[in-house]
């Protein structure tokens, strides 16, 4: 005799009909002929309880609560649909965090891989909270298909990428001086020569106070042209017209740097600029998928993500946002003599970004690596 009681407890456990029919303790034993005894036991269950509903009176209260009422039907979707989500985008999730290209590119772990891996798990968090069984044949399936369609979906993702060229990352794992990260990537290079990479917008204040920086570091290394002076968007809220030095259509001769430069040029809308080719796109997707600028890469190695310099030290009053803003003059002025609030902001990150270059160049030039301030980087990096 089939011990109905426990059959009930076992359903709120969470076990499937076939276990439930296979427990000696339930008693149930399937007449010869009537096929699977998980189905055969559910079959008899349901239509036990109907019987029991129309000697109550009780025929015309809906189910809420069996799997074959129509809501508990809908919440076991859910929950099907959550067991093939969470695995599909678990997987995505973590390849794209361990290799954002070519498994990033397109849509970068965090934020966006992240987020869709928190609508999954609640998707499945409902379906299983509103549902009678949660743990049964269909969903052992639906949780390997999940897995099956996670490596899928990121085996695709990186097969297109690696075809239009993208090059394979690996997420940052070293902190060096200055806010730098080094990440264990092969080195970017052009000509032979490791790759100088700016991202960033000429409204944007904090790519103007830094352009200073990077112009020297590249002038140290090579023979830097087609660059002007300008200024940072007239907005009071961006700590308005940072004075620059333009990098959009510059131009670098050097037997030691390749220089690769996407800035957008709206002088008054901080925009990201467009990335003209997808090994551009793999590291900003990589490495800025927040989309902070200004970004920096050298060498695909030692990657900068925002701020290098501090815009409010290129006032006339060093630190305060109201004073008037320099001149590029003038910080071209202070940069010569080597003194001054802007030069004491700005030298740092120069002296690293070379310290940076001659260590890609593997000690090359030998006048630059003998330079005490370049020297002292040089001992501090990895």
């Amino acid at each position: 005799m089939v011990e109905w009681d426990l059959v009930d407890r076992r359903r709120a456990k969470g076990w499937d009909w076939d276990r439930i029919a296979e427990d000696p303790k339930v008693g149930f034993h399937a007449e010869e002929g009537a096929g699977d005894p998980g189905r055969a036991l559910r079959a008899l269950y349901y239509a036990r309880r109907s019987k029991t509903r129309k000697t109550s009176g009780d025929s015309e209260r809906p189910d809420h609560s069996g799997t074959n009422g129509a809501p508990e039907r809908g919440y076991s979707l859910l929950a099907l649909g959550g067991y093939v989500a969470v695995p599909l985008v678990g997987i995505w999730f973590l390849l794209a965090l361990v290799y954002p290209s070519p498994v990033g590119v397109y849509l970068a772990a965090i934020p966006w891989v992240g987020l869709i891996l928190a609508a999954a798990a609640l998707l499945l968090a409902f379906g299983l909270l509103r549902s009678v069984e949660r743990w049964n044949r269909a969903m052992r399936s639906a949780l390997v298909v999940g897995i099956i369609l996670g490596f899928v979906v990121s085996g695709v993702l990186a097969g297109v990428a690696v075809f239009q060229g993208c090059p394979v990352l690996k997420a940052a794992s070293t902190q060096e001086p200055g806010g730098w990260v080094k990440a264990p990537n092969a080195e970017w290079t052009e000509n032979g020569v490791p790759v100088f990479f700016f991202y960033g917008s000429i409204a944007c204040p904090y790519c103007s106070a830094s352009s200073w920086a990077m112009v020297g570091a590249l002038n140290a290394t090579g023979t830097l042209s087609g660059t002007y002076y300008g200024h940072s968007d007239s907005n009071p809220n961006d700590i308005p017209n940072t004075p620059e030095v333009v990098l959009a259509t510059a131009t670098l001769v050097s037997q030691y740097v390749a220089l690769h430069v996407d800035e957008s040029t709206d002088p008054q809308v901080i925009t990201p600029p467009a990335t003209p080719s997808c090994i551009d796109q793999a590291y900003v997707s990589a490495y800025d998928s927040t989309g902070g600028i200004p970004f920096v890469v050298l060498g695909g190695i030692y990657i900068h993500t925002n701020t290098l310099v501090d815009p409010l030290q290129l006032r006339t009053t060093p630190g305060d946002a109201s004073s008037n803003p320099l001149t590029p003059q003038q910080v071209q002025g202070e940069i010569n003599a080597q003194s001054g609030a802007a030069w004491v902001a700005i030298s740092p990150q120069m002296y690293l970004m070379e310290a940076l270059l001659v260590k890609l160049n593997h000690g090359q030039p030998t006048g630059l690596a003998n330079d005490p301030n370049v020297a002292n980087y040089l001992k501090q990096i990895t």
